[in-house]
């Protein structure tokens, strides 16, 4: 399941909507909008109000997982996001359509970075994949 959080990304990615160099930083308020959506959807996974969470996944992703597998898939796959204590925000990049964070998620017993990408709907932004962030190979030559 975690492939199609991927799959998302990476189409994302390769449609060129959020491809690096495309996405510039974000004016203040476009960053604190993305921000508080993705601490939103923290706060109601804290609060076990996993209806509220899934609240704040886009649209194709609530097309292609049902409530209870969106559960699933969290709480199996993403547990920081699942048990976050806090969170801490990068550079919130965007095009207007896409926008694209680090998140580094801190649990009790754990922390991890993720990316996120967010998209822009109707009624706001709206996270559209999360994907454990993966750092660079430092190459030895």
């Amino acid at each position: 399941l975690a492939a199609v959080m991927a799959t998302v990304f990476g189409a994302l990615m390769g449609a060129g909507h959020a491809a690096e160099g495309v996405l510039r930083a974000s004016k203040p308020e476009v960053r604190k909008e993305v921000v508080a959506v993705i601490e939103a959807q923290l706060a109601a996974f804290r609060a076990g109000d996993v209806a509220k969470a899934y609240g704040y996944a886009a649209a194709p992703l609530r097309a292609q997982n049902p409530l209870r597998v969106f559960a699933a898939i969290v709480q199996h796959n993403y547990r920081e996001v699942w048990a976050s204590t806090r969170a801490e925000y990068g550079l919130v990049r965007d095009d207007g359509q896409h926008a694209a964070v680090l998140v580094h998620v801190f649990a009790a017993a754990s922390d991890a970075a993720y990316d996120y990408v967010l998209v822009k709907e109707r009624a706001g932004w709206r996270i559209g994949s999360v994907v454990r962030h993966e750092a660079r190979k430092k190459s030895i030559l």
